[in-house]
């Protein structure tokens, strides 16, 4: 299971409780798919299952749009 897949099967089952499935190019946020709550909750899971440190200035509306936005921020992060 690649990142993009992991990124959709967590929103989907965990966030929004199986009640949709989200594509990678769902705009998260402006479709108001996810929340604020939501937001934090998603850079958790990324932290703990992709092992890295999110710092705070990095959670923007940029890196957090979309699951392709996050997995390309993650990609960055491991350069």
């Amino acid at each position: 299971m690649d990142t993009q897949d992991i990124l959709k099967q967590y929103i989907s089952q965990t966030l929004l409780n199986g009640r949709m499935q989200v594509e990678a190019d769902d705009d998260l946020l402006g479709e108001e798919i996810i929340d604020s709550m939501g937001v934090m909750q998603l850079v958790a899971f990324v932290e703990d299952k992709f092992s890295c440190d999110v710092p705070q200035s990095d959670i923007t509306i940029t890196h957090f749009r979309t699951i392709k936005a996050i997995d390309t921020y993650l990609a960055k992060r491991s350069l």
